[in-house]
């Protein structure tokens, strides 16, 4: 009898087992179905925090709510720490579109399947950079191999055109910026360093070219006082990019609503996307990109450092 009650017990927890397992299985193949349709029920908008992360929240709102309104589906604001955190959640899967910078960009690109779908286009400049190195019209350089032995100024660090393009651009001229200048300085403006070259506080100095004609228009800085020697090859900002692993209808709808985004609705986003004299979000191509590529490896860059 006893053994009969025991042999019960065990065909019963064997079954409570078998149950089990049947069921976790079915919640996995469930999981991966879901997965291998690449339905998206919410979308994450990536950004890098430049102010108090309750403000920006605010200023995207508008930017959000547009977002969830045309594409029938929750958006959720992602604000990485840095583009180090933007970057590492688009890889893990976390995050599905995301404004990049242009070193970032190839970053996620390489590393996290970012795709680059569109980009700002300036009144002025359109959707590209020119850098320039001046120096005042009474110094002797008149090209970039003169600058050996003078002193320059940089903008900053982190910047492309204010410092990443034109240190490649000596390197290519056969410059050791390290090495071969008497001296740099970072000033942290573009319009520091054109004072800098007017006042002949230095010899030299870069400065990309829509502050340049901002200060040229305002009569800041003339050609009595600044001399243009050399003008870099032209170079994107950053871009808006999203996994090349979303559904492929979903990322025509994404680009659509950014490249034609209707004016009322851009008039709402002053300050998000459209900052300056940017009208408009044109289709942007990986390739527009290569100059940056060209400049990591020229310059032996660490774009994990770049991020």
């Amino acid at each position: 009898m006893n053994y009969l009650l025991k042999t019960k017990k065990i065909s019963v927890l064997l079954l409570v087992v078998i149950l089990f397992c049947v069921t976790l299985t079915a919640i996995g193949c469930q999981s991966q179905s879901e997965e291998a349709s690449g339905e998206i029920t919410k979308l994450r908008f990536g950004s890098t925090p430049g102010e108090d992360i309750k403000q920006m929240e605010a200023r995207y709102e508008p930017l959000v709510e547009y977002l969830s309104r045309e594409l029938d589906m929750e958006v959720e604001l992602f604000i990485g720490t840095d583009y180090t955190a933007t970057v590492e959640a688009m890889r893990a899967g976390n995050l599905d579109v995301a404004m990049f910078g242009p070193f970032s960009y190839v970053l996620a690109n390489d590393l996290a399947g970012a795709e680059a779908f569109a980009i700002a286009y300036d009144e002025k400049m359109g959707i590209y950079y020119e850098s320039y190195i001046i120096t005042h019209p009474d110094s002797s350089i008149e090209e970039i191999s003169d600058l050996k032995g003078k002193t320059f100024a940089y903008v900053d660090p982190a910047s492309t055109g204010g410092y990443l393009i034109p240190r490649m651009h000596m390197v290519e001229a056969g410059i050791d910026p390290d090495k071969d200048l008497a001296s740099s300085v970072f000033l942290g403006g573009h319009d520091a360093c054109a004072f800098a070259v007017k006042n002949k506080e230095v010899d030299a100095a870069t400065i990309v070219k829509g502050q340049y004609d901002f200060l040229m228009e305002k009569d800041e800085i003339s050609e009595e006082n600044v001399k243009i020697i050399h003008t870099s090859d032209k170079f994107p900002g950053g871009p808006l990019a999203y996994r090349k692993d979303l559904p492929e209808e979903l990322k025509t709808k994404i680009k659509d609503l950014i490249v034609n985004m209707p004016q009322e609705e851009i008039d709402n986003m002053k300050g998000i996307l459209f900052r300056g004299d940017v009208t408009k979000y044109v289709e942007a191509n990986d390739e527009d990109w290569n100059i940056i590529r060209k400049c990591a490896e020229v310059l032996d860059l660490d774009l994990e450092e770049m991020k």
